[in-house]
């Protein structure tokens, strides 16, 4: 009896254990539209919301949402609430900016911010978010930006750039980002690299190799590491947002495991 209790007791754990990570999405989206003397200013939005999991977890994605798109986290309660809230508060904010920067004669299209919030990868241990989207304030071209950001699934801890690498890392991965910039240009030496890149802080010659880190933090994505630059950090707007992926296994003795 006491031999089947304790086998019952281990298989409880083990299934607690296993459940207390498990994490639900599920996929809202809105939009809205109006116009402003005649200019059509519009947003959509598509959020991939946490229905579930470990409130330290679900707590600190609300957090991010609130922080990020300056909605109150008492509003953000599920989401086809926030995916609305987040459209008609685009809308609202490109109506303040017409108002405050255009004039009545000024040729203006459209004016629109579009956003995406996704799920993008998970382990037993780790979940990534994408954030992404773009902007158009009536410039020459619309404002990108993308980024991710891997979360502890048991803290709720979103991982900065040296809960991920040790302190030395980027000088010792220099030549992996060198290679994976290449492969993003498509050239195949840093002469030629050297054409493409531009900013403060960077070496590339045939010898020689150094770039900084990226503004963005690091996030992990398919068991790689993705460094992404923004537009204009490294080079011009016409090369977008250049971006660098190394997997783990390669980096194991300068990263900490995930």
């Amino acid at each position: 009896m006491k031999r089947v209790l304790m086998t019952f007791l281990a298989a409880v754990l083990l299934v607690t254990a296993s459940t207390a990570q498990s994490l639900k999405f599920q996929s809202f989206a809105d939009s809205v539209g109006v116009k402003q003397q005649g200019v059509p200013i519009s947003s959509s939005v598509k959020v991939d919301f946490p229905v579930s999991g470990p409130s330290a977890l679900v707590n600190a994605l609300k957090a991010t949402f609130s922080e990020r798109y300056k909605i109150p986290v008492a509003q953000i309660t599920d989401g086809k609430t926030f995916a609305n809230k987040l459209a008609n508060k685009n809308v609202a904010d490109l109506k303040k900016k017409f108002v405050e920067d255009f004039e009545e004669d000024d040729m203006i299209p459209e004016l629109y911010i579009n956003n995406t919030i996704e799920k993008l990868y998970e382990t037993d241990k780790i979940v990534t978010i994408a954030y992404g989207g773009n902007i158009f304030y009536g410039g020459a071209h619309d404002d990108y930006y993308g980024y991710g950001i891997t979360y502890n699934k048991s803290t709720g801890k979103a991982l900065d750039t040296y809960d991920i690498l040790n302190e030395d890392a980027w000088e010792q991965i220099q030549d992996k980002i060198a290679a994976g910039l290449r492969k993003y240009f498509e050239v195949k030496t840093n002469k030629e690299l050297a054409d493409e890149l531009s900013g403060e802080g960077i070496i590339c010659d045939n010898n020689n190799f150094y770039i900084p880190m990226p503004e963005a933090i690091p996030f992990v994505n398919n068991g790689e590491l993705i460094f992404t630059y923004g537009t204009y950090e490294i080079a011009p707007f016409a090369a977008g947002m250049p971006e660098v992926s190394i997997p783990l296994k390669d980096i194991m003795q300068q990263g900490r495991a995930l």
